[in-house]
């Protein structure tokens, strides 16, 4: 479920994307990617990267530790493209935006905590053809959690997600 203005069409980057329709104002929540989601084990994502097992390859993320959420492939947040320099920030299956997002600008993340850190599936920079290698389960939840952590001190009281502050 999408918490903001937004719709899928071609994106510059890669094929679709997804893109505000309205402004987002930093520290947005944009949507929950376990809402819905089947949660697997990262063995049961590595085995289906080897297989090519759709929707479970386009749709995982890494959730915490060692799970995963997939599924949900009917959601537009599955059309989120990869950016080294993304505009949302994923923690936990929480997105929020890490600055104010403009209408008709293609909202993006970062894949590098959302994947494994194994060779069995690395991908490629669409723009930039760099390689896009997974951080491990811990370096995944000690980098979102700082960025986090920085993104809401830098919010003030009134903060509750919905964009008001």
């Amino acid at each position: 479920m999408m918490y903001v203005q937004c719709e899928v069409r071609e994106s510059g980057i890669f094929g679709k994307g997804l893109f505000a329709t309205a402004p987002i104002r930093k520290a947005t929540i944009v949507c929950f990617f376990p809402i819905g989601a089947d949660v697997i084990t990262e063995a049961q994502f590595l085995e289906a990267v080897k297989e090519n097992r759709q929707p479970t390859v386009r749709t995982a993320t890494r959730y915490a530790g060692l799970y995963y959420t997939c599924g949900n492939e009917a959601e537009p947040y599955t059309y989120l493209n990869h950016s080294f320099e993304p505009n949302l920030l994923c923690h936990c299956g929480v997105i929020i935006a890490r600055r104010d997002i403009g209408s008709g600008e293609e909202m993006t993340l970062d894949y590098r905590p959302l994947i494994d850190d194994t060779d069995i599936g690395i991908y490629r920079d669409a723009v930039t053809s760099r390689e896009i290698r997974g951080f491990s389960a811990r370096q995944t939840m000690l980098r979102t959690t700082r960025e986090m952590m920085e993104l809401l001190e830098s919010v003030d009281e009134s903060w509750d997600g919905r964009g008001n502050v």
